[in-house]
């Protein structure tokens, strides 16, 4: 379990799921009419599976809680956080936390957030069926569970450019072993960088893979999306990249860059772009 104490102070969000504040079937009372919870996660948040539980205070009393449990039949566990928050009308909290695991097989799409009060009862928010982040983390990640029973993916090296020439990526498909065939169709630019010399937005793949098949480097040529100084300076997502999958079932998967891999591409784009000078 994870536990933290949040201050009381509104961060914004890159995915933001509201509720209403009744549950369908509550275990325990709602929350004062005017007060909505969210799940929600900031763009700096994704590499590392961090959250946030986002309490606003919309009614015309002061909401106080003690604790928060967030329960997900998708993920393998629940979240504990600590709190000590008591909201006047109008204010905001975030309770920051570590996404559980996701749970696979057959998952239960119950979803409730409760609060523990500082008398020592409870109340509880449904957010089951309402959309949210979280949603399509759990599909790509427990897609990426089957994949890798076949292969493993990662960025293993960055081979730096001079201005105006492509630099290279290696993607590596390392077998594991014991899975069914998987085919990788393709790679997605992020916001930081595309492809060079083709389709600067789509690098194709047409990579099949199954247990049996060696490891296999794929030399991926990047430059750029575009020469401001903000977009290094205030990347979060920019060697994060969307692979789409054909096999075992179509869908998508993300593959970030290891820090340090990071660091040397954050570097060679301020030296491609020559910024400074």
């Amino acid at each position: 379990m994870t536990r933290m104490r949040a201050p009381l102070a509104a961060v914004a969000a890159a995915a933001v799921l509201l509720a209403g504040c009744s549950p369908a079937e509550p275990s325990a009372p709602a929350p004062p009419e005017g007060v909505t919870v969210a799940i929600v996660q900031q763009r700096s948040d994704v590499a590392e599976r961090m959250a946030q539980v986002r309490v606003y205070n919309g009614s015309d009393e002061a909401f106080a809680f003690a604790a928060v449990r967030v329960d997900d039949g998708r993920f393998a566990a629940s979240v504990d956080l600590e709190a000590d928050a008591d909201l006047a009308p109008g204010r905001t909290v975030d309770l920051r936390f570590a996404l559980p695991e996701v749970a696979c097989d057959d998952p239960d799409e119950l979803r409730t957030v409760v609060f523990g009060l500082p008398d020592g009862g409870e109340l509880a928010v449904d957010l089951t069926g309402a959309e949210d982040f979280t949603r399509g983390l759990h599909e790509r990640e427990c897609l990426m569970r089957d994949i890798e029973r076949t292969a493993s993916l990662a960025w293993t090296a960055f081979e730096p450019s001079a201005p105006g020439e492509p630099a290279h990526a290696m993607l590596t498909a390392t077998p594991t072993g014991s899975g069914d065939p998987v085919e990788f169709a393709g790679i997605r630019s992020t916001n930081l960088l595309r492809f060079r010399p083709r389709d600067g937005e789509f690098w194709r793949l047409a990579l099949g893979l199954d247990a049996a098949s060696p490891v296999t480097g794929v030399e991926v040529p990047l430059v750029p999306q575009r020469c401001d100084p903000h977009v290094v300076q205030e990347d979060k997502r920019g060697t994060i990249f969307t692979i789409d999958v054909d096999l075992p079932r179509e869908g998508t998967v993300e593959l970030a860059m290891p820090p340090e891999l990071k660091a040397r591409v954050l570097t060679w784009v301020a030296e491609w772009c020559e910024f400074g000078r």
